[in-house]
């Protein structure tokens, strides 16, 4: 479900911003999700952070997710980046990630069977996007930055919320980071001096209601409950993913094309995601590993013919 929804988002992002500046299209997004999330943290009567370190926490995931990661995706998009090349970009996240949960999670080792399964998960990637590569110049160097900057903030902000977030509620957890992401994202509009107006119909009003409610509402509370219980690296990987489902969307919803090298392409990424997360591959490696190590040297003689 994450992948398909997240999937769509990067398209609806270059259509939000047909209908309104980049900034404010990223505050009304999270103003209308946090408010959602406060009628269902009512509704649910869920658990609201009750210490210093959760508070801590709702405030540096609203200013380095909420804030700084959308704000850099929605101005490079706004920039020139296509959504495409947005995905490559962020792609970067799962590398990132492993990294941030190396240096801050010590039951997150960075193996070797992680890096290989990422480096293919990514030669995946860049073969689906072959042809958007090209259009890459020096031109877009910032704000392709920005892109890449964006997944750095996505990782810090994910592997702090597996660290110290465990027991905190998705529901007010989420509404709270995006109450603090709103204020800084209005701050910024402000800042840059956007044109406060009603965004257009259906392009402004219709993507950020659907980013908002489904982009923001349904995935973070996935996201956060998921965490709980799963490794930050392997959850990272959905960036991987959902790319191939904005290709498959744009193939089946518009004029886009899927062909045989986009389709080696995916099942490249989802190998790619296999050969990091695989238990089997980890101890037939563990295995072979063990067998190398204790093998003789042929040219050392035994000791009784030293």
């Amino acid at each position: 479900m994450l992948c398909v929804i997240w999937g769509s988002t990067w398209l609806a992002i270059r259509i939000g911003l047909l209908g309104a500046p980049p900034f404010l299209a990223a505050t009304l997004r999270f103003v209308v999700a946090s408010l959602t999330l406060g009628v269902l943290a009512i509704a649910f009567r869920s658990r609201w952070p009750t210490n210093r370190t959760e508070w801590a926490l709702v405030l540096f995931v609203g200013i380095v997710l909420f804030t700084l990661d959308y704000g850099l995706i929605y101005w490079g998009e706004n920039n020139g980046v296509e959504s495409g090349l947005s995905a490559i970009l962020f792609a970067t996240l799962p590398l990132q990630t492993a990294l941030a949960a190396k240096a801050l999670l010590p039951g997150e080792r960075l193996t070797a069977q992680k890096l290989a399964g990422i480096a293919i998960g990514f030669g995946g990637i860049l073969l689906i996007f072959r042809s958007q590569i090209g259009t890459a110049g020096t031109v877009k160097t910032v704000p392709m930055l920005a892109l890449v900057l964006a997944a750095s903030c996505a990782a810090v902000a994910t592997v702090a919320l597996k660290r110290w977030g465990h027991a905190t509620d998705p529901i007010t957890f989420n509404a709270g980071s995006m109450a603090v992401g709103t204020v800084c994202l209005a701050a910024l509009s402000l800042g840059a001096r956007e044109p406060w107006r009603a965004p257009s119909w259906p392009e402004g009003i219709g993507a950020i209601l659907y980013l908002a409610l489904a982009g923001s509402v349904v995935t973070f509370i996935t996201w956060n409950w998921l965490l709980k219980g799963v490794e930050a690296t392997s959850l990272s990987f959905i960036a991987l993913v959902t790319p191939i489902t904005a290709v498959l969307l744009g193939a089946s919803l518009g004029n886009e094309t899927f062909d045989a090298i986009d389709l080696l392409g995916a099942t490249i990424v989802l190998g790619g995601i296999y050969v990091s997360v695989s238990r089997r591959l980890a101890i037939v490696g563990r295995a072979v590993l063990g067998r190398t190590t204790a093998a003789p040297d042929p040219i050392d003689p035994p000791d009784g013919e030293r």
